[in-house]
């Protein structure tokens, strides 16, 4: 195990210095936020620094913060778990992420941990990616040739990877407001209530439901997943299957059938492929059966 008193630390003030760091030696750069995985991984051996560890603690106050800006819901990459289940405006906006949050971790895990971290750390199990993936989230990447915006649904190209690039740092999640009511879900499948990696997670936002004379009628629908693939995953095929079709009990058949499709559990110490991609169906059942209440 690394002696953490021989890793070299380096902790800018500001944003402007941590972002040239990257630009000088990003490769060589492990960065450092709440720290709650990298410290982990320390401790028990799964990770040895090759470079050193870029601590962008000290800038917080240029990323941690959650408002409204230019129409979307905005959160600095330093904002907590603990800050985003105690925002008003997220309680609102975006209620499938803030369910998420006060799912991860105990209370001391999400005094810590940051929105930045658990989507920079790519696990296919983090509890944030799929509502983020329901809600539209973008992801802004900043780096000395200026920011650059992106779908989240595009920055995981395989199992635990991102498209940043070494002199890019992770500095904002921005969400599109809707103008129109939605209907919200969230539910992770776990061992036990608390503090527990998940088996399954699904996420999912409707919103201009109708109600017409066969049924109601989805809008618009999204849905993401998680621990049901190499990556977090938003689910294309299923959301089209879905929108502006009127939802009757062979739809969501239907529906349930094209999620299978596009999932691909595994077997693992947790749980096994087969009992992941029923529960996954079902949980897509779930919040389908609940715009049918609603409507």
């Amino acid at each position: 195990m690394t002696d953490p008193r021989k890793i070299e630390v380096f902790s800018p003030e500001t944003l402007s210095a941590a972002v040239q760091v990257l630009a000088e030696v990003g490769s060589e750069a492990h960065i450092l936020a709440g720290g709650t995985d990298l410290m982990v991984a320390l401790e028990k051996g799964f990770w040895q620094p090759k470079g050193f560890v870029l601590n962008i603690s000290r800038i917080e106050p240029e990323l941690r913060y959650i408002r409204m800006e230019d129409g979307d819901v905005c959160m600095g990459a330093l904002t907590t778990f603990a800050d985003i289940a105690r925002s008003d405006l997220l309680n609102t906006e975006a209620p499938s992420l803030v369910a998420a949050a006060r799912e991860i971790g105990a209370q001391q895990i999400q005094n810590r941990a940051t929105i930045g971290g658990n989507i920079m750390n790519a696990s296919p199990a983090g509890d944030s990616m799929p509502p983020l993936l329901a809600l539209d989230a973008r992801v802004v990447l900043k780096s000395n040739e200026g920011p650059r915006t992106l779908p989240l649904f595009s920055f995981y190209p395989a199992y635990r990877e991102t498209v940043s690039q070494p002199s890019e740092l992770l500095t904002e999640v921005r969400i599109a407001r809707r103008d129109s009511p939605t209907q919200d879900y969230f539910r992770k499948v776990a061992p036990r209530r608390a503090q527990a990696i998940s088996k399954v997670i699904l996420a999912a936002r409707a919103w201009n439901v109708e109600e017409t004379e066969e049924g109601p009628r989805i809008g618009s629908i999204r849905l993401g997943v998680g621990s049901v693939a190499p990556t977090p995953l938003r689910l294309f095929e299923t959301e089209r299957l879905l929108e502006k079709a009127v939802l009757t009990p062979s739809l969501m058949g239907a529906a349930g059938h094209m999620l299978e499709t596009e999932i691909s559990p595994i077997d693992d110490m947790r749980s096994t492929a087969e009992y992941r991609r029923q529960v996954c169906r079902r949980l897509l059942d779930d919040f389908l059966s609940n715009l049918l209440l609603e409507s």
